[in-house]
C-alpha cells in the first residue's frame, strides 16, 4: 500500500513538473514603476514552448479591462517563441499588481501567469 502510494505521488510530481516546463513567461514579473495616471504603458512578455508538441494560447486572462494583452493565434511550434504585447491604461491611483493568466491548449498542469507591478500617481 505504501509503495503504491509513493508511486502515485511520483507519478504527480513528475507530471506537475512537465506541466510546468511546457511554457515559460520571460519576464515572469514586469516592473512598471510609476506610471501617469490614464497614460497608456505597453511591455513585451516573451513565451517559448519547451514541449516537444505544438502548444496553443488560446486566451490571456487579465484581472481589470485596464490590462489588455495581444498576440498571435497560431500554433507555438516546440522551440518556438511567442512576443505577447501587453497595453496597461491605469484608471485608478495608487500601487497595481496585474496578474496574466495564460490559458493553453493542451492545458498545462500548472497555469503559467505574469504579472504587472508599479505604482500610478
Amino acid at each position: 500500500m505504501t509503495t503504491k502510494l509513493l508511486f502515485c505521488s511520483l507519478g504527480v510530481l513528475l507530471s506537475l513538473s512537465v506541466g510546468a516546463q511546457s511554457l515559460q513567461v520571460t519576464p515572469p514579473v514586469v516592473q512598471l514603476g510609476e506610471v501617469p495616471l490614464k497614460s497608456k504603458n505597453r511591455v513585451s512578455l516573451t513565451l517559448v514552448n519547451t514541449l516537444d508538441t505544438p502548444l496553443v494560447v488560446r486566451d490571456i486572462r487579465t484581472d481589470c479591462t485596464c490590462t489588455k494583452p495581444s498576440w498571435p493565434k497560431a500554433p507555438l511550434m516546440p522551440g518556438d517563441t511567442l512576443r505577447v504585447t501587453v497595453t496597461f491604461m491605469p484608471t485608478d491611483r495608487g500601487a497595481f499588481y496585474k496578474t496574466l493568466r495564460f490559458v493553453t491548449t493542451p492545458q498545462t498542469a500548472q497555469p503559467l501567469q505574469a504579472v504587472l507591478r508599479g505604482k500610478v500617481y
